[in-house]
């Protein structure tokens, strides 16, 4: 008899420590460790830029994003002609607004000489893309073309160029005579930029 109330302990407290654990989970409660797969990058891999968007509003071309040169001067009557060119080189659009500024200048130090060129012909903007180029015309009339007291002669070395609405300026090689007077009509004119 005394035993079997040491087997009915036994077992009571057997079922009172199975009740005493903690319950296991249900499977809802159990985390999801899974994970969505990630695009796999190579090491040393750089991820590519986005591409600029071509209706971004632009600001205006500046001298550290602007190539600026010139094509081979053509005669043309008692004048020699030649195109301004202005290439973005920056990443993204920027914008050339109509006349650019034009000087003669001498001697290492660039000093001006004569009048800025005047401007001819209607104004236009061009809105640039990274890469693409725009042009604007010189016309430079030849100084023996003028009374000698009119244009007073003097040597340059070439032209400083100042983007059409934007700022910084480069110079062009152009060696040669110009008038440092202003005789009239102006030595020197620029149309505005046109699309290259």
């Amino acid at each position: 008899m005394a035993g079997l109330r040491r087997s009915g302990a036994a077992i009571a407290l057997l079922a009172l420590a199975a009740g005493c654990s903690a319950p296991a989970p249900a499977p809802s409660a159990v985390p999801n460790i899974a994970a969505a797969p990630q695009p796999a990058i190579a090491p040393g891999e750089i991820a590519a830029p986005a591409a600029p968007d071509p209706a971004a509003p632009a600001g205006p071309c500046t001298g550290d994003t602007l190539d600026v040169s010139a094509t081979p001067v053509r005669p043309d009557g008692d004048a020699g002609v030649q195109e301004l060119v202005f290439r973005n080189t920056g990443p993204a659009a920027c914008v050339l607004d109509g006349y650019p500024g034009v000087s003669f200048v001498a001697g290492n130090e660039g000093t001006p000489v004569g009048a800025r060129a005047a401007i001819d012909g209607p104004r236009a903007q061009v809105r640039l893309e990274p890469g693409r180029a725009a042009t604007a015309t010189l016309r430079v009339t030849a100084t023996e073309s003028y009374p000698a007291g009119d244009c007073d002669p003097r040597e340059v070395r070439g032209i400083r160029v100042a983007p059409p609405g934007g700022t910084g300026g480069r110079f062009v090689p152009r060696p040669g005579p110009v008038c440092a007077a202003e005789p009239d009509p102006p030595q020197a004119t620029v149309a505005s930029v046109v699309a290259r």
